[in-house]
């Protein structure tokens, strides 16, 4: 009898165990978290320092550069870019790390999608103040989400990002504000130039920002300029 009990107790033990270990974490309280779904599936998100759930505040989806390093590569555009600044937004934001090759592979979109879905739901998140940046690769993701996802995004900010191929065939719903480094080396300003005068003359909501003399490796150059957006953000999203 006693050997009965002790293996119903193990049994339970393990289904709890296994259940508790099923149950994604999902932080409230202000602070810089790593979260790991599985194997191949991490994110890094910040809840803003006045975070309390009372109010509904804005979601900012940050996609990161090209590589596949240590685990948690995207808290690097977050933490050292994104954060700082639009941290006047009061926003929370995401940072996945690409489980694919990039950003407009099914796999990724499949997770992002999934992710914001489950941010929002334990969050108190705006709908219509959900935004996507990224710089270098994440900008080229943030041209795709915008493209394939004006249900979701209320703007998009495109980092040194080059423009899709297909961009005519695209309806742009989402406005978008592009920042480009002249003398970007790795993705030339020439197609950004050229994408967004063509949009412009279409009458699509798109700005455009050139920065002199900056290189593709001057992230930090850019912190000011993605933090210069933020009254442009809150114009389109009020």
């Amino acid at each position: 009898m006693k050997n009965i009990q002790s293996f119903f107790i193990a049994l339970l033990l393990s289904i709890m165990t296994a259940s508790c270990a099923s149950q994604q974490f999902e932080p409230v309280d202000p602070g810089v978290y790593e979260i790991e779904v599985d194997a191949s599936h991490r994110y890094t998100i910040s809840i803003p320092e006045n975070y309390t759930g009372e109010k509904s505040v804005p979601l900012v989806l940050a996609l990161h550069y090209g590589g596949h390093g240590a685990p948690f590569y995207g808290k690097f555009i977050l933490t050292d870019m994104v954060e700082p600044a639009l941290r006047e937004l009061g926003a929370i934001i995401v940072s996945p790390d690409c489980p694919a090759s990039d950003w407009t592979q099914p796999e990724s979109e499949e997770f992002v999608l999934d992710l914001l879905e489950e941010i929002q739901a334990n969050h108190n998140i705006d709908e219509n103040k959900i935004l996507v940046t990224g710089y270098s690769m994440g900008g080229m993701g943030t041209w795709h989400f915008a493209a394939s996802h004006p249900e979701v995004f209320a703007a998009g900010v495109i980092l040194a990002g080059m423009p899709p191929d297909n961009f005519l065939e695209i309806e742009w719903d989402v406005p978008l504000y592009v920042i480009h480094g002249r003398n970007d080396e790795v993705l030339p300003i020439d197609p950004t130039l050229a994408v967004v005068a063509q949009l412009q003359s279409q009458g699509e909501e798109i700005k455009l920002k050139i920065l002199e003399g900056v290189t593709h490796y001057e992230t930090h150059l850019f912190v000011d300029e993605l933090k210069s957006t933020i009254p442009w953000m809150m114009e389109i999203t009020n």
